[in-house]
């Protein structure tokens, strides 16, 4: 990452955490679809507008804050002209970019030729385009400097009559007064519809939710840096399943403002089990909603950067029927877990889901996971709660997406039983 990722976990909010739409605003965002989004939303006219989202200021404080750090700019290139000039260790290298007509780069520069330090995957994203990045890789790390750079003037020649375009995502931090290159996008179609124009729109669509079905939303959790946004947002009404277990949604919103299908919606359940006044939860992550139409989940709701603004607030549109089908779907299937007859067996299932398990991510956590479960006998479903909840706090707060990997396989375990 180029900024240090900021982030909150909350458990309760108060009504000072709400977020007025003038503040939003403020937010960095296309000014193209800023204007749209004004215009369809009446945003200046409703500028004192309350949004009733709990926690949403210190979400939208920590964005400003992002904003202020960095700037982000696509511009237009030949693929010849994005020419490899250095490779580092792990996936940092340096390209030059030859002939940019930007402005307020050249402004900046002083020159049409740009060098640029590569973040996050960018290096693979040029090397790839000729399948030689693991080739590249191979040669840096046995410091065969003569084949580096036979690599090196070996692209800049099959390049010299390349007419392939495409967009590269550079991002200006303050701090460091230099760009650095983020990724290819496409040249074609993209539409920047970044982390900011995201929440703005999940705001507005949550609390025009919460209004019509009388709930109470707030943030519990969020993960958030330059390009990538992890958001949770707690419906605070709670079903009652059977006497002894009840159920909470939350909705996750994640946006890699870089992947074509970046922008999804996904659930995550609390399940509440209560036992001769003790209480237990666990989280469940399921992969996706079941549809008739789709024969594997998908995620609840997903937008791609492209097609028009219209399109996106078109699908937003659908997300209060899509919440209320994925709860029925999950109450349904999880009514049968307190009446496991063999708690401990299902522990052991998980803990060879752990066991086996291939999730990079994941790897950290697998022999204190592995260890925990196996060490530990339970005798009723209260007690499998407990452990499995235990588990949770072995994951760093930031790594949602070992904790997410875990609550599927609990899913997939307690109520997909496979």
């Amino acid at each position: 990452m180029i900024l240090r990722k900021k982030e909150a976990h909350f458990r309760d909010f108060d009504e000072q955490s709400y977020i007025k739409i003038e503040r939003l605003l403020d937010l960095k965002i296309n000014e193209e679809y800023k204007e749209e989004l004004k215009e369809l939303y009446s945003l200046e006219d409703n500028r004192e507008e309350i949004l009733k989202i709990g926690n949403a200021t210190p979400l939208i404080d920590a964005l400003l804050e992002l904003d202020a750090a960095c700037k982000k700019k696509d511009i237009k290139s030949k693929i010849r002209n994005v020419q490899l000039k250095r490779l580092y260790e792990k996936e940092k290298a340096v390209f030059e970019i030859f002939g940019v007509e930007d402005e307020e780069i050249l402004l900046e520069n002083g020159s049409d030729i740009l060098e640029v330090e590569t973040v996050y995957s960018a290096k693979n994203d040029i090397l790839d385009y000729y399948s030689l990045s693991k080739f590249a890789n191979y040669c840096r790390d046995l410091e065969y400097e003569t084949l580096v750079n036979f690599i090196r003037d070996y692209l800049k020649a099959k390049n010299e009559n390349n007419e392939d375009e495409c967009s590269l995502r550079l991002v200006y931090k303050n701090e460091d007064s230099k760009y650095y290159f983020r990724a290819i996008t496409s040249a074609d179609g993209y539409k920047d519809y970044g982390i900011n124009f995201s929440i703005v729109i999940a705001l507005l669509a949550l609390d025009s939710y919460a209004e019509d079905n009388n709930e109470e939303i707030y943030i519990n959790s969020f993960v958030v840096d330059e390009s990538n946004i992890y958001v949770s947002f707690q419906l605070s009404k709670g079903i009652v399943l059977t006497p002894n277990l009840s159920l909470k949604f939350t909705l996750i919103l994640e946006n890699d403002e870089i992947k074509r299908n970046a922008v999804s919606f996904n659930g995550m359940f609390t399940l509440i089990f209560n036992d001769n006044g003790r209480e237990s939860e666990i989280f469940l992550r399921p992969r996706g909603m079941k549809s008739d139409e789709n024969e594997f989940a998908s995620d609840l709701l997903t937008y791609r950067h492209s097609g028009s603004i219209s399109n996106v607030l078109e699908k937003i549109g659908l997300l209060p029927e899509l919440i209320r089908e994925y709860v029925e779907q999950v109450s349904d299937d999880a009514k049968g877990i307190i009446e496991i007859e063999n708690p401990d067996d299902v522990k052991k299932l998980i803990a060879k889901k752990v066991k086996y398990s291939k999730k990079p991510e994941f790897k950290a956590y697998k022999d204190q996971i592995f260890n925990n479960l196996m060490n530990n006998n339970v005798t009723n479903v209260f007690g499998l709660f407990e452990l499995l909840r235990s588990v949770e706090d072995l994951f760093e707060h930031t790594d949602v997406v070992s904790k997410d990997f875990w609550r599927t396989k609990l899913y997939e375990s307690l109520i997909e039983k496979k």
